[in-house]
């Protein structure tokens, strides 16, 4: 892969699926919310079909009025915070984060998640090399909490690139003028990813040392 010419000053990341392993929460948390808000369960064979799907695209499949998504966003973020299994962070993803802040990047996130849970996931020392935390945005409004971030921490859009792993957050990112990596490990399928045409695509954890 090419080296990264461009000089970043901040980097913006996404929660769920690109610094915490927390699908099969996600995916539990679903089919458990498919009942009282009536819609239809996933099961295990189908993930990787879902993985080839954008948000809005899952919503239509599984039957979701998307004047819904507040309630289940919400109860979704009760029931992580409520939660008896574990939910970690990617192998070396921890690492990672403290090399990229000891290189002098500015860190922040910004996810639909709540700041609570992040701070819970991550743990008060780690979260403590991010800037900002930004949470309970909605999965389709993220380009207006890009921009509030880029103005809480004085950044133009040219030193900023967002990292997420669903299509919505590179259409954010987009939106807002900045750049977009995508993960592949997340979510999203690696090829679904490539339609939005992101800056660059980080297949693993070597990827992402080797761009940043």
């Amino acid at each position: 892969m090419e080296k990264n010419l461009k000089e970043y000053q901040a980097i913006i990341f996404d929660l769920d699926g690109t610094l915490v392993d927390s699908f099969s929460f996600f995916l539990g948390a679903l089919n458990q919310l498919s009942t009282k808000y009536n819609f239809k369960s996933v099961g295990l064979h189908e993930v990787e079909y879902y993985k080839q799907l954008t948000p809005r695209e899952i919503m239509k499949e599984i039957n979701v009025s998307r004047w819904k998504l507040p309630w289940i966003a919400k109860d979704f973020i009760r029931l992580m915070k409520e939660r008896d299994q574990g939910i970690y962070m990617f192998e070396g993803m921890q690492d990672q984060l403290v090399q990229l802040h000891n290189r002098g990047y500015t860190l922040a996130i910004i996810t639909s998640n709540s700041k609570e849970n992040c701070q819970n996931l991550l743990g008060k020392e780690l979260c403590e090399l991010f800037a900002h935390i930004d949470g309970g945005s909605s999965v389709f409004g993220k380009a207006k909490r890009i921009r509030r971030v880029l103005n809480i921490l004085n950044l133009s859009k040219e030193q900023v690139i967002y990292v997420g792993d669903q299509t919505t957050d590179g259409e954010a990112a987009h939106e807002a003028g900045i750049d977009f990596a995508a993960v592949g490990w997340g979510y999203t399928s690696a090829e679904k990813l490539k339609t939005i045409q992101p800056k660059v695509l980080l297949k693993d954890l070597a990827t992402m040392k080797e761009f940043f």
